[in-house]
């Protein structure tokens, strides 16, 4: 009887981990949404609101939801600090600090860091190239990933209720 529980039980947690997997590959693309709405809204900022970069952070983080609001008002509160750190290591220790516990991959983040490196010290015209090659970047990742959506979706819940009976038919 209670071995029975315990296969039953594995099945369906092997089976919500399947789920859980591909709910998080959704989650990316909702955050890399995220993102490319982030480098719009900066974009905008720049060239049109002629401010400050870290002027332009806050007022774009108001207009996003959690975590990126904090991300983008935590950097502009560290920059207008002044601690002497450059806009480089100060973005990048905020998305690590502020972005790890969203969907977004190593990469994603990485990528982004790359790009914040990249905006600190050019000029507005620079920066206004590097949002919009960020931009495109994460336009084409988000196409990429929409594409094998429903299939990669439907892998990952199968696998996972698959490996579960596995589990199940070495345990009987």
């Amino acid at each position: 009887m209670l071995r029975g529980i315990a296969i039953v039980l594995l099945v369906i947690s092997c089976g919500l981990l399947g789920f859980t997997k591909s709910k998080a590959e959704s989650g990316r693309i909702k955050d890399l949404k995220m993102l490319r709405r982030m480098t719009s809204l900066l974009s905008g900022a720049v060239s049109y609101g002629a401010v400050p970069l870290p002027s332009a952070l806050w007022s774009v983080g108001g207009k996003m939801g959690n975590p990126y609001k904090e991300f983008m008002q935590q950097v502009s509160k560290e920059l207008d600090d002044l601690s002497g750190q450059s806009f480089s290591e100060v973005f990048s220790r905020n998305v690590d600090c502020h972005l790890l516990n969203t969907h977004l991959r190593r990469e994603d983040r990485e990528n982004l860091k790359a790009m914040g490196a990249d905006l600190g010290f050019l000029d507005k015209q620079m920066q206004l190239q590097t949002l919009q090659a960020y931009h495109a970047e994460v336009d084409q990742k988000i196409e990429e990933l929409q594409e094998g959506l429903p299939v990669r979706m439907k892998l990952y819940q199968s696998l996972g209720i698959m490996g579960g009976l596995f589990f199940a038919i070495l345990l009987i």
